[in-house]
């Protein structure tokens, strides 16, 4: 897992740090590839409009980490369910989400998925529902599984304020 990390890191800080006409550009991502890791990055979408946890949790790998804006890291599935699905939270229901990709770059089986989007959703807790809605920058890393899946293994997100 290390070593994927590390990889994993690797690609972002290429793809997204650096901007230098001197480094060595990657390879292209191939055309199937990027529609892949697209469509897992919509997936993500599409489950957490379900509100289904475990269609939210098949759209990423067990050893998953999570940047959360202004958090630690949150690795593996078991944390992952726990920050996103506290048992003693409150009854949550997402509402509406969209995410619009901004750009997909990538080499082989690994791809980096950036973008922005917006959440919308409604907390029931003591008889009472509050809705919230938030805007966002994100980043998804997604590597191809060895069922030919694609799946994401980082997802950072950043909350954007005002208009």
């Amino acid at each position: 897992m290390r070593t994927r990390t590390l990889g994993a890191a690797a690609l972002v800080a290429a793809v997204v740090g650096c901007r230098d006409m001197s480094a060595r550009p990657l390879a292209v991502l191939s055309p199937e590839a990027r529609s892949a890791a697209l469509a897992a990055t919509l997936a993500y979408r599409d489950a957490w409009l379900s509100n289904r946890p475990e269609k939210v949790m098949a759209t990423l790998t067990s050893d998953a980490v999570l940047l959360p804006s202004g958090m630690e890291p949150i690795a593996g599935a078991a944390a992952i369910r726990a920050f996103w699905w506290p048992a003693e939270g409150p009854a949550t229901t997402v509402t509406a989400m969209e995410q619009t990709i901004d750009e997909i770059a990538g080499e082989g089986d690994l791809a980096i998925v950036r973008g922005h989007g917006s959440l919308t959703f409604t907390m029931r807790e003591n008889g009472r529902e509050t809705t919230r809605s938030q805007r966002s920058t994100f980043l998804n890393v997604v590597r191809r599984q060895a069922d030919g899946s694609w799946k994401i293994t980082h997802r950072m997100w950043s909350d954007l304020k005002g208009r």
